[in-house]
């Protein structure tokens, strides 16, 4: 499945939250801590977790780029490239990392 490049012009090396206000949890959900991909806080709406690299880009699905295509613009996100053979994406944990780099300690940056 394709995939699509995107850059966020100021952050980097952060993780960045999308809400879908128009979708709301029936009940609220903790989302797992940052060293496990999320960002530990409780979400009311459903919230999509983005870990920008040094240059501030990531690549998404293709079906999820379009879903929230306008909460991106809107959090000043802009398309690279399609990636019409992205790498694989792993969901869950990921290698363990002493509380440095990409996991423990990642600033997260809350979008509109």
């Amino acid at each position: 499945m394709a995939g699509v490049r995107i850059r966020h012009l100021t952050a980097h090396n952060v993780r960045f939250t999308i809400v879908e206000k128009d979708n709301p949890y029936k009940t609220l959900y903790q989302c797992t801590p940052p060293e496990f991909g999320g960002c530990g806080r409780l979400h009311t709406h459903k919230t999509h977790h983005l870990t920008l690299d040094d240059q501030g880009t990531v690549i998404i699905d293709a079906a999820l780029f379009q879903k929230v295509r306008g909460h991106l613009e809107a959090n000043g996100f802009s398309i690279v490239e399609e990636v019409k053979k992205p790498p694989t994406m792993g969901i869950g944990v990921g290698e363990a990392r002493e509380g440095t780099g990409a996991w423990g300690n990642i600033p997260i940056v809350d979008g509109e």
